[in-house]
């Protein structure tokens, strides 16, 4: 369980990428998978570009050691991982399929019928199931200055969110897309109110799907300036007290507007 999200904010000259620190290991099949909360951020930069992982640790530290450190185009960004995604998605087939059938996987796949038929069944039974535990989001600018977010999904696959304006990848992401969209996020927000809000959505994620209570923030702008927030920072700190004081003070209007419609009531409710 976990949650990155990005956000286009203050008319598209600020983009906002917040994550937990919650990472997936596994041993391998035969063991169970467990999530744990890393000591550092998950969200990397090149350049004016954020990119933020979602599932297991291992494919996570395999995609950024092998992004070239030279690449900060925001669609050379895409594409290099992209096509990392691609590439272990089928090699990850490959290896499985030669080590059940005991024969290479292109001749599996041009002649099946040649291996028993449990091995062939379990074979296609594995590959129906099988998911590559890997998601990404990469969000910025890219070199014509517009800000953008796409998704890269566990078959490789690109998305485009720019036109949401808003997008997010994780166990988390349902509800955090929720928030956004039930108080009316806007781009046009100013770049403060906007991060405030995007904290909200990651807070409002965490209840209902176990999201990492750890927090980091990555704001980039247009003018290629930026900022970082990490958990341990004074300014986060800041951000989490302003977020509670304000919960404090709606339970307490809430709690007032109640006792009113109580003696507005006629001895009705109670």
């Amino acid at each position: 369980m976990t949650l990155v999200q990005a956000s286009i904010a203050n008319k598209s000259e600020t983009v906002i990428i917040i994550a937990d620190r919650l990472l997936t290991r596994s041993f391998g099949e035969n063991f169970p998978s467990y999530e744990f909360e890393g000591n550092s951020p998950k969200i990397i930069s090149r350049g004016n570009v954020g990119i933020g992982f979602a599932g297991s640790a291992l494919y996570a530290d395999m995609a950024t050691s092998e992004l070239p450190s030279t690449i900060s185009d925001f669609d050379e960004i895409v594409n290099a991982i992209s096509r990392f995604v691609k590439d272990t998605r089928d090699s990850t087939v490959k290896d499985e399929v030669t080590r059940v059938t005991g024969i290479q996987s292109d001749v599996f796949f041009s002649n099946s019928q040649i291996v028993p038929e449990q091995v062939r069944d379990y074979t296609y039974g594995w590959l129906m199931q099988f998911r590559l535990d890997f998601e990404c989001i990469v969000a910025g600018f890219n070199k014509d200055k517009n800000a953008k977010i796409v998704y890269i999904t566990e078959e490789g696959s690109t998305i485009s969110a720019t036109n949401f304006g808003v997008g997010s990848i994780g166990s988390g992401s349902p509800f955090s897309q929720i928030y956004f969209d039930q108080y009316n996020y806007d781009i046009s927000i100013p770049e403060i109110e906007s991060l405030f809000f995007a904290y909200k959505a990651k807070k409002w994620a965490e209840a209902p799907t176990g999201v990492g209570l750890k927090t980091d923030i990555l704001i980039l702008r247009k003018d290629n300036t930026s900022v970082k927030i990490r958990d341990e920072d004074v300014l986060m700190r800041e951000i989490g007290d302003t977020y509670s004081k304000e919960k404090e003070k709606k339970s307490k209007i809430r709690e007032s507007l109640l006792i009113k419609l109580i003696k507005n009531s006629s001895g009705v409710l109670r």
